[in-house]
């Protein structure tokens, strides 16, 4: 069981969506080197942007309604990891955040500023280019410390520090992020433990972190509470 897990992390952690067309609405092919990124953009022309990272399975095409009216005053960039959503390669972490780098190079040119948001697994992805760029605002959605510390608690008969090479470990980049920070958890998540999200927000310690518990929601479901919207359009004006 060791050995299968090691072996085949990679799919278990990752979980590539399927591409989607999604008439009007424009988008990039960013050619990174290694692979090419596929880059939704809404609001096009606005002098701040906000780039988003989804969570594990998400197909980002499906915020495009939402992040439109959310960050009106911004443009905004879905990114589809590479191995989703019509990126191309496979997924894995450090080409994850080589990626974001290179979204974030690429973009930075054609606006003031940039802030970024990630969901779950995107949480990582955005702590870590948070930690490496210059970004206005931070947003973290159900995010968690590390796949490591995630991966304890599911398989604790396990040799987990020994298995993971995945590690997305955002509990040790907190420290280095001086950005403004909003983090959003889920109620009744079910995927990722309250510890775990609680952990990583005590881990920084060079920003206010504003954080918000939204109840009755999981951690599929959070973006549907009432106060999803207004709570992330009020941090960001």
């Amino acid at each position: 069981m060791c050995f299968l897990l090691f072996v085949f992390q990679r799919q278990i952690i990752y979980l590539p969506s399927t591409e989607v067309s999604v008439p009007d609405v424009a988008y990039t092919l960013l050619d990174t080197g290694e692979v090419r990124i596929k880059v939704w953009t809404l609001n096009p022309g606005k002098e701040k942007a906000l780039i988003y990272f989804g969570g594990n399975a998400e197909n980002v095409a499906y915020n495009i309604d939402d992040f439109r009216s959310i960050f009106a005053d911004r443009t905004v960039y879905l990114v589809n990891y590479r191995g989703y959503g019509g990126s191309s390669g496979s997924p894995y972490e450090g080409g994850l955040y080589s990626d974001a780098l290179a979204v974030y190079d690429h973009f930075i040119k054609l606006h003031s500023t940039i802030s970024t948001m990630g969901r779950s697994i995107g949480g990582a992805v955005a702590t870590y280019l948070a930690s490496k760029r210059n970004i206005d605002k931070l947003i973290l959605v159900t995010p968690f410390d590390s796949a490591v510390n995630v991966g304890k608690k599911i398989y604790g008969f396990f040799p987990i520090d020994l298995i993971i090479k995945e590690r997305l470990d955002s509990v040790g980049r907190a420290a280095d992020i001086t950005t403004d920070t909003l983090i959003i958890a889920a109620g009744n998540d079910r995927v990722i433990p309250y510890e775990n999200t609680q952990n990583f927000i005590h881990s920084f310690n060079k920003t206010e972190v504003e954080t918000v518990t939204l109840s009755n929601v999981g951690h599929n479901t959070v973006h549907l509470h009432p106060d999803y919207k207004e709570t992330i359009a009020s941090f960001m004006r």
